[in-house]
């Protein structure tokens, strides 16, 4: 695992070469071990290393054998010793003792079509000196990120993070409005966009190419595809398919050469992941959770019972509302933009005490998003009829002033930040007329891209995996573990569990309101039913409790400072009612707010930040 940089200016001009020493330093988190760097008359890149394979002969950059081609990676390639052979058989010996090795002498066989050979976790920047292209290339998920800029003069950079790019002198650092509003919607920027006009992330399963003089060439390889075409797999197939799928998945997360734990809430996802790991490991392995003084919120008590059941060595640690705000200004530290998902205080707290003990964990992630594991999916089939116990998770304004077609009423549902009214309330005529459209919901062109002959609820889930899973989920879980130098592995989102699981129907995942049912089966073969059925708690903070007690008056503060009136997002009058109020129903909104209004503070007005 690493932090990557560069850039490349074709030789037209001479690269920037102190720029990857500078964003590598920057995310030296990412790769505290080692640092490696190439410079030519075409191309600067740079890398920050965590040692996990290939201790000593695993440096990069890596390169062919005349050196035409060199390569970065963040990642890891868990098929590398296949593709080694791969290599062999046609002649090619790969020197160099870690997976980032096979990439550039593959790439020279196959061209950018190599990713596709490629089981992991990764972003590749990869510059071929003879062709004068720069490549950079993501996996299938979306679990490694990479930003990148193409300035006026056609140079290009690129890192893994948005604070190690924002060290290039050459990129702009003006505000994207339109990354603001849908910020403000869903608490995260979604990708391609990132909070800044100038630079974009590259999308999951996606390979970029750029050259000189040319519009960059965008490729998707892989995506998710709900097409559901196992619809005569009999349910015992179904479960014996799907774990062998599992538990091969598992077994290729196992390889380290460093300490290798895993977290663990106590739920179904995280606990099949610890019960299967353990059992092939054949030892006792480390386990990590966090608990709440707020005891609604509060997991660690069943974390507790599934380590006692798989023998593990268990770690708890109890979170505060000190430790939120202590946390913030770390969360938008290695976000590089406002992130408002406050479960990222919670993955903050389980990654620091994880890395007290090991360098490697296995994660459940993943898995809500491709078995059927929100509760929304079943909102979902209820509307526009919505039950009363529900009716909470919507937003009826949005809903009625919808057209009733599946991307305004997944928008009802979706949405839980600063919502359609709030924002009426709050804009100014100023800000809106900065929107390209305004009201707008940009779901509907995701949805567009799904087909409309798929049942809705597959359409929903396929959204979520281009969606939210990669720019909410995995956001989250690479910049808080890597924040403390932790390799976070997902067994769930090896690429050939998704394509099994979504070739199947949604109704076997969610069965007369049993969420992940098919899972569960797989599960009752590795775990007590009390852990299987017990109810869902998805990774949550007690969030409306801070705010109206310990954060209450930091958050008002922020909000109603002169500064904050005068970003001309807001109407000034309008945002100081709506925080003097500070009502309860509007904590995701507050906090959505706060963090926007802090990111500011720290990036805009260049405050010192006060809890790194």
């Amino acid at each position: 695992m690493c932090g990557i940089a560069g850039t490349a200016t074709f030789g037209l001009t001479p690269p920037l070469e102190r720029f990857p020493a500078s964003a590598c330093a920057t995310m030296a988190h990412r790769g505290p071990d080692e640092a490696g760097f190439h410079h030519d008359d075409q191309a600067a890149l740079g890398m920050c290393r965590l040692r996990v394979i290939g201790l000593d002969d695993g440096s990069q950059p890596v390169y062919t054998e005349d050196r035409g081609v060199v390569c970065v990676l963040n990642g890891e390639i868990y098929n590398h010793r296949e593709l080694r052979k791969l290599l062999a058989d046609r002649g090619r010996y790969v020197h160099g003792g870690s997976d980032a090795h096979v990439l550039p002498m593959l790439y020279d066989e196959l061209g950018d079509d190599f990713v596709s050979e490629l089981r992991g976790m990764f972003a590749i920047a990869l510059y071929d000196t003879r062709a004068r292209t720069l490549l950079l290339a993501t996996d299938r998920a979306g679990k490694k990120p990479l930003f990148h800029s193409r300035l006026p003069d056609g140079t290009v950079a690129f890192a893994s993070e948005l604070a190690a790019l924002m060290q290039h002198p050459g990129i702009a650092r003006d505000v994207d409005p339109e990354a603001v509003d849908q910020y403000l919607s869903y608490r995260v920027v979604p990708a391609p966009h990132t909070i800044y006009q100038q630079v974009r992330r590259v999308e999951p399963g996606t390979v970029l190419t750029f050259e000189a003089g040319r519009p960059e060439r965008s490729r998707r390889y892989w995506q998710f595809d709900f097409a559901a075409d196992l619809v005569d797999v009999t349910g015992a197939e179904a479960v014996d398919r799907l774990e062998e799928l599992l538990q091969q998945s598992v077994a290729e997360r196992l390889e380290s050469e460093v300490p290798l734990g895993a977290m663990l809430s106590g739920g179904l996802d995280s606990s099949l992941v610890v019960a299967m790991a353990s059992r092939q490991l054949g030892r006792r392995m480390h386990t990590f959770s966090v608990g709440f003084e707020h005891s609604a919120f509060d997991e660690s008590a069943y974390a507790r019972q599934v380590a006692e059941y798989c023998g593990t060595d268990h770690h708890t640690y109890r979170i505060g509302a000190r430790d939120a705000r202590q946390a913030v200004d770390l969360i938008l530290a290695h976000m590089g933009e406002p992130y408002a998902f406050p479960s990222a205080i919670a993955a903050h707290c389980m990654y620091r005490l994880a890395r007290e003990h090991v360098t490697v964990v296995l994660t459940g992630d993943g898995s809500d998003e491709i078995f059927c594991g929100y509760n929304r999916y079943k909102v979902f089939q209820q509307l526009p009829d919505i039950a009363p116990a529900d009716a909470a998770r919507v937003d009826a304004e949005a809903l009625a002033a919808g057209d009733g077609g599946i991307a305004d009423r997944y928008q009802a549902v979706l949405v839980d930040g600063v919502r359609g009214g709030i924002k009426d309330r709050l804009y100014s005529e100023s800000f809106t007329a900065k929107l390209p459209r305004y009201p707008y919901n940009p779901l509907r062109d995701r949805f567009a891209r799904t087909a409309e002959s798929t049942p809705e609820l597959s359409r929903v889930m396929q959204v979520d995996c281009g969606f939210w899973l990669p720019d909410a989920q995995l956001v989250k879980i690479d910049r808080m573990a890597m924040a403390h130098s932790v390799e976070p592995r997902s067994p769930f989102l090896d690429h050939r569990v998704i394509e099994y699981a979504t070739r199947l129907p949604a109704s076997a995942h969610l069965v007369d309101g049993n969420e992940k049912a098919l899972l569960k089966q797989v599960a009752a073969r590795w775990l007590p039913h009390s852990v299987i059925n017990r109810r869902k708690q998805e990774l949550a903070v007690p969030l409306e409790g801070w705010l109206g007690r310990e954060l209450r008056e930091t958050i008002q503060s922020a909000l109603l400072s002169e500064p904050s009136l005068e970003r001309g997002y807001f109407r000034p009058d309008a945002l100081r009612a709506f925080v003097r109020e500070f009502r309860p129903e509007h904590s995701y909104a507050l906090w959505t707010l706060y963090m926007l209004e802090r990111w500011h503070q720290l990036y805009a007005d260049g405050r010192s930040p006060e809890t790194f």
